[in-house]
């Protein structure tokens, strides 16, 4: 087991808040996969909605791109650009100048599932949401004898964070 230089072990309260935030975190997850296969989407095809969608404005929805953002290889992001494309929820767009380059755009089908399923995550998030911030609060106050996040105000402020 490496060590960063500096570090300290975790304390039992903050396994007990990594934990947490790991169970919240997958209980979102879970509960949009599901809302997705409900809607008869992959969830896969809809994080890559979500991640064109999402994108920062100064970087172009490439293939590449979207890749680093969800973590896939190369391949395995045309595989899933293609089946979108397949079932209408986002276009190939090339460029004039070069056609080598391609950026991804939604359709109005692919905005339109976005704007549903956007819908059940703020819902969703708004139970588990609080949950979340309060156990990463805790686990990044690095010991230095701060309250726990629901003594000192956070709480309040980690509700207000997903309304």
């Amino acid at each position: 087991m490496v060590k960063a230089k500096n570090e300290r072990p975790l304390m039992e309260a903050e396994y007990l808040a990594l934990a947490e935030f790991r169970y919240q975190l997958r209980r979102f997850l879970r509960h949009m996969e599901e809302e997705v296969r409900d809607t008869g989407v992959n969830p896969q095809q809809y994080q890559v909605l979500l991640a064109i969608k999402g994108l920062p404005r100064n970087q172009m929805p490439s293939i590449s791109c979207l890749a680093e953002r969800m973590q896939l290889n190369h391949n395995s992001m045309v595989e899933l650009v293609d089946r979108c494309e397949e079932n209408g929820l986002l276009r190939r767009n090339r460029a004039a100048e070069d056609r080598r380059q391609v950026s991804l755009a939604l359709t109005a089908d692919g905005e339109a599932l976005l704007k549903r399923l956007g819908a059940a995550a703020r819902n969703e998030l708004r139970s588990v949401g609080p949950m979340l911030v309060e156990s990463v609060l805790k686990l990044t106050a690095n010991g230095r004898g701060r309250k726990s996040p629901s003594s000192n105000g956070h709480k309040k402020r980690a509700g207000a964070l997903v309304k």
